[in-house]
């Protein structure tokens, strides 16, 4: 059965692709562009509307309100935009996956079997298939399909609803004449409550959730949807204050990031352990991805860590899906990759009007960005608006996803030491010329503040990838050293990848918690979000827009720092 089931999945899925591709399509990701000799943002204007209702959204589209419309995910929408001749749509198998999370802390849940039991409960292959009809693979891994990380069983169907019931007997459960769940100490399970956000905000979501929760009452799990608004479902998911939650990822192309979401170290308030999953042997693995000195070590630490993660099962992966987006067919010069859609950082540097007319470009903001400080921000939302603004030392190349120069131009890494006093030095050598978005120059003094502040507050969001290092020198305003202990593979992208925040405003931060960069009550800190990115913020009208403005003083403006 199960072969026919993924047969027809496999189906799905292709005629589904076959209909994406007949669609008009944004610049093709073999018309590759030359990224070193792009110069802009062109436009001089982004507005970033917020519709949280997904039916408005797709009207907003197809009425020429929005230009871009990002992660389209129900079928009937991909569909719908797919036959409109005014808008180009774009598609990229990307590092999104989704969980069923389980708060490990917690009974029933802190017992591993049980939680295996949930995730044989749920048909990921039918569930999939309903809501996405084919736009998605379902998942038994923590690394998306995509990812040349991943194990080779990623895809396995462990659906036995059967041997779930099995297994919970063997563990002392039993059932009660409505079919629900009886604990070994003669008590029935209470209700559990599986977190989702709104409905209106996120339908798909909402809907999958109450499939899931189906599956896991089929065996016994008394399961009830709680929709609640998304930034109290994170706040919660921070304090462990929930049983059941669906929640969806961006892993990003290193698996380093299962670390930061499954080790101990992790677990706590603001940390990304949301499961609370605390194990010696899973953490013994993650650290040896953490620390693996070269690619061989990292994949073998990896595989040990995906194997474990398969036999603890910590959340329940559920599904990875393709990332579609659809933009105006008015814009040119509209930036893909066959590994990101057109709602990418470089449409944004380089789509022009095709008439010629400058106007704003209008992006969708599916949710309010409710938080702006850059060092609590977690929801995707939040970073929506935030990514435009700062940048870190390095970027991503859109082709093959290697390291590319940001704000350093070039880098070196260095090991020294022998036993304990083994050491890895980064030395970056930090662009000329470079200016924050109010003009004042940016160096590697305000680098080396950035990460100083991090490490003192031991600010959860970051602190994973600060936490080793020994020593931040600055020789001069070009340069900056960093000096971490031990070796590890991954150093360079942690270190590269935090946020730059100028170090006179980080000076004047009193309260990193409780600071508020758009407060007019100096409300924790300094008022304004000074970055460096391509973009600065002009106004926020919560409910309706943010718009942003080009940064005159960005690098790739031509002329300036490169």
């Amino acid at each position: 059965m199960a072969t026919t089931l993924n047969g027809i999945k496999k189906i799905l899925c292709s005629l589904a692709l076959l209909a994406l591709l007949a669609a008009p399509r944004a610049a093709s990701a073999d018309e590759r562009i030359d990224i070193d000799k792009i110069r802009g943002p062109k436009i001089e204007e982004l507005a970033m509307l917020i519709i949280s209702n997904p039916d408005a959204q797709i009207m907003a589209a197809e009425a020429g309100e929005l230009d871009i419309v990002s992660d389209i995910a129900r079928p009937s929408d991909i569909d719908r935009l797919s036959a409109n001749k005014n808008l180009q749509m774009s598609l990229a198998r990307g590092m999104h996956a989704f969980f069923l999370l389980l708060n490990n802390r917690a009974a029933p849940w802190d017992d591993k079997d049980v939680r295996r039991a949930a995730a044989m409960a749920i048909d990921r292959g039918s569930i999939v298939r309903m809501i996405f009809s084919g736009y998605c693979e379902p998942i038994n891994s923590w690394l998306p399909p995509v990812s040349p990380w991943a194990l080779a069983n990623s895809t396995e169907d462990i659906y036995n609803p059967a041997a779930a019931k099995e297994l919970l007997k063997k563990k002392g459960y039993s059932w009660d004449l409505a079919g629900m769940l009886v604990a070994p100490d003669g008590k029935r399970l209470p209700t559990m409550k599986l977190l989702t956000p709104l409905a209106r905000v996120a339908p798909t979501t909402a809907e999958l959730a109450e499939l899931i929760a189906d599956s896991l009452k089929a065996v016994g799990f008394p399961a009830e949807v709680d929709p609640i608004d998304f930034s109290t479902m994170i706040a919660r998911l921070d304090r462990k204050d929930y049983s059941l939650a669906v929640l969806a990822w961006s892993m990003g192309r290193n698996p380093d990031s299962l670390y930061s979401f499954y080790h101990s170290d992790m677990d706590v308030e603001g940390g990304y352990n949301m499961t609370g999953i605390r194990d010696a042997r899973l953490d013994k693995a993650l650290a040896e991805l953490r620390y693996a000195p070269d690619r061989a070590a990292a994949e073998r630490a990896s595989d040990e860590a995906q194997r474990l993660l398969l036999e603890l099962m910590p959340s329940v992966p559920i599904y990875s899906r393709i990332s579609v987006a659809a933009i105006s067919g008015k814009w040119k010069n509209i930036f893909t990759t066959d590994k990101m859609t057109a709602d990418n950082m470089w449409t944004l540097l380089t789509a022009e009007p095709k008439d010629g007319k400058m106007r704003p470009l209008t992006m969708l903001l599916p949710e309010e960005p409710r938080n702006l400080n850059p060092f609590t921000a977690s929801s995707a939302y939040s970073w929506q608006v935030l990514g435009m603004i700062y940048e870190s030392m390095l970027s991503t190349d859109p082709y093959t996803l290697e390291n590319m120069p940001g704000l350093a131009a070039s880098w070196d890494i260095r090991t020294a030491g022998e036993g304990k006093s083994r050491h890895t030095e980064l030395i970056f050598r930090i662009r000329r010329g470079l200016r924050w978005n109010d003009g004042s120059p940016l160096t590697a003094r305000d680098i080396k503040a950035s990460i100083d502040f991090i490490h003192k507050n031991k600010i959860p969001r970051f602190f994973d990838s600060v936490k080793n290092i020994r020593s931040v020198e600055t020789p001069d305003d070009y340069t900056l050293r960093v000096v971490m202990d031990g070796v590890s593979y991954w150093y360079l992208d942690n270190v590269a990848g935090i946020p730059v925040i100028p170090q006179k405003v980080v000076a004047n931060i009193k309260d990193w918690q409780s600071w508020d960069p758009l407060s007019t009550k100096n409300a924790g800190g300094p008022r304004g979000l000074v970055g460096s990115g391509p973009f600065m913020l002009k106004s926020y009208k919560p409910g309706e827009y943010v718009m942003m403005k080009r940064n005159p003083h960005y690098r790739l403006l031509g002329g300036g720092a490169r």
